[in-house]
């Protein structure tokens, strides 16, 4: 062979099949590209030099392993079902005399090709508008910008040893099934489904229906938050386990029960249509179903974190209702009232000084609390009073409970660097030990905010790994089917149909695969509804309107969203079938 023969072969199949490697390549860069952020905003020492941004950082660590899992096992599923479509090229490759060692040279320069190209674009996508998103992350965590964002060569490196693994996995699968098929195999792979084994089709069928209707019940019933929690995954897998089986089994069994009901069977239209659907579903089904399935997750993990971010103030409300500040103190060190009256006025001169330095308001006369005549605490729910038989009012503060507490009217800025500069007087041994901690409503918004808004940008960064992954077998189901409708088209024209016909058909046929997927995942979403709402109420989130609406607005979002995507491929599709 030539010098660089399987090089310059390679790139002109890529040239030669744009409409399919381009849009693979968009979607390497967008995966590589969120990736690559994620562990630079890991490993950024910007983010550091934050508040709490040392929490967001624990956030985007936490979901760099699940995130790279991801994203290999969609690489390596995208990379399959753009192979399997492709093994009618490579076995026209063998009877034109190339070797299966020949073409698999070949693949190793397309897939290092595709990948390179691929992660080097998602690089530059986000040196390029990687301080905007950084900008965008501060604002989402209720941070000043005032830090420069820059990526550390540890993202490069991690993001090239990731999609390095991928190459070789996608590569090895390709070899392999070069390897293990004939050349009259490879010819006629197009015509082969994903689902071939039709045995036990009614039984999986009826599993399916059963493990699906069995989690949305425990889905629907399930009222408290703890077991909500804890039974959402294995949940999730029933519903994963079970949408596969409908889509494989369930879809052909219903055409098999219309196709042996001859009044509905034997009628043109019908006739033409149930066939045409046994054809489609038997070769999408799989497809469909990872279809459905993606697009649920989707709408579950931004939702899901949308509706905690969202709810962060009422967390707040139901975690300090009774205060804005506490101090805790060494209760061994005030053993009678002398005690506490010394270490109050103390503690209140101080809290004074640190007032008046940062220019917030303390505020006493707003505390929910008054004077017990029993011997322990309580609470009178219904007028939101806390009674204390230890009640001791100062200027600033009120000794009660065993502790300091206070109230501040300031903004939540002025109020986070107040509780900070408290914080290290008391670490700094200012009040001689019998001060040991600190708890404050504007400590616990920053961190709160650092950890919800770092788990809504990691959402969206899941949501838009499940949506490039979505989308690009959208768009290669539509060419592969608009190739193989192009032949039936001319097929039924040639038995009698005319064009406005063909086209009618063939048009429902495509939005009922098309759409089947969306319907089923808002009927997921409908029943996955109640148990996230319960979930969340396990944040401290009781309220179910924040969820339902995240639920709502994202499933809104994604359906203007999937109706684009099929406008868009709809387009390439009636122009391949066309011409």
């Amino acid at each position: 062979m030539a010098k660089g023969f399987y090089r310059k072969l390679a790139w002109n199949n890529l040239r030669r099949s744009k409409e399919v490697y381009l849009p693979y390549m968009i979607a390497t860069a967008i995966i590589s590209g969120v990736f690559f952020l994620t562990v630079g905003l890991t490993f950024s020492g910007k983010l550091s030099n934050i508040p709490s941004g040392q929490i967001t950082k624990s956030v985007f660590a936490m979901g760099i392993g699940l995130f790279a899992v991801f994203a290999v096992g969609f690489m390596a599923y995208i990379n399959n079902f753009l192979v399997k479509r492709r093994k009618k090229e490579f076995g026209l490759y063998s009877v034109l005399g190339l070797s299966k060692g020949h073409i698999g040279r070949v693949l190793l320069w397309e897939n290092s090709m595709v990948l390179g190209i691929g992660v080097a674009a998602g690089m530059v996508f986000t040196l390029v508008f990687g301080r905007l998103l950084f900008l965008l992350l501060l604002k989402v965590i209720h941070v000043a910008p005032d830090s420069e964002f820059s990526i550390p060569p540890m993202a490069y490196a991690v993001t090239v040893v990731l999609f390095f693994i991928v190459f070789l996995l996608t590569s090895a699968y390709n070899l392999l099934q070069i390897r293990i098929s004939n050349p009259i195999e490879l010819m006629h792979s197009e015509k082969t489904g994903d689902k071939k084994d039709s045995r036990f089709l009614l039984p999986r069928a009826i599993l399916g229906f059963v493990l699906l209707a069995a989690a949305y019940y425990c889905a629907w019933t399930i009222d408290v938050s703890g077991t909500a929690l804890g039974a959402f995954f294995p949940l999730a897998l029933l519903v994963i386990l079970a949408t596969g089986l409908l889509f494989t089994s369930g879809s052909i069994a219903v055409l098999r029960l219309l196709r042996a009901n001859k009044q509905i069977y034997y009628k043109l239209k019908n006739f033409v249509s149930i066939s045409g659907m046994f054809h489609r579903m038997k070769q999408n089904a799989a497809g469909l179903a990872a279809i459905c399935i993606l697009s649920t997750m989707l709408i579950v993990t931004v939702s899901g974190t949308l509706a905690l971010y969202l709810g962060q103030e009422e967390i707040l409300e139901e975690s300090y209702p009774l205060y804005d500040v506490m101090v805790y103190v060494d209760k061994s060190d005030l053993k009678d009232d002398a005690a506490v009256e010394d270490s109050g006025r103390r503690f209140d001169e101080v809290i004074g000084k640190l007032a008046a330095h940062y220019g917030v308001q303390t505020d006493i006369d707003s505390l929910p609390v008054e004077k017990s005549s029993g011997k322990a605490e309580w609470s009178d729910e219904k007028k939101k009073t806390f009674y204390f038989n230890d009640l001791k009012r100062f200027t600033h503060c009120v000794y009660a409970g065993g502790n300091f507490i206070f109230n501040l009217n300031c903004g939540q800025t002025e109020g986070y660097a107040f509780t900070e500069a408290l914080h290290e007087q008391i670490a700094s041994g200012a009040f001689d030990g019998s001060v040991w901690g600190i708890d404050s409503v504007f400590t616990a918004r920053q961190d709160g905010y650092a950890i919800y808004g770092g788990l809504l940008f990691l959402g969206v960064f899941f949501g838009i790994l499940f949506l490039a992954v979505t989308v690009l077998i959208i768009y290669f189901k539509q060419v592969t089917e608009g190739y193989e409708d192009k032949e039936r088209f001319e097929i039924l024209q040639k038995v009698g149909m005319d064009e406005e016909q063909v086209k009618s058909t063939i048009n429902r046929q495509i939005l009922w695969v098309f759409f089947l997927p969306l319907g089923m995942t808002f009927l997921h979403m409908i029943f996955a509804s109640k148990i996230m709402a319960r979930m969340i109420e396990s944040f401290l989130v009781y309220n179910w309107t924040v969820t339902i609406a995240c639920v709502a607005g994202v499933c809104g979002v994604f359906a203007l969203l999937y109706l684009w995507v099929y406008r868009m491929t709809a387009k390439m599709y009636f122009r391949i079938v066309k011409w």
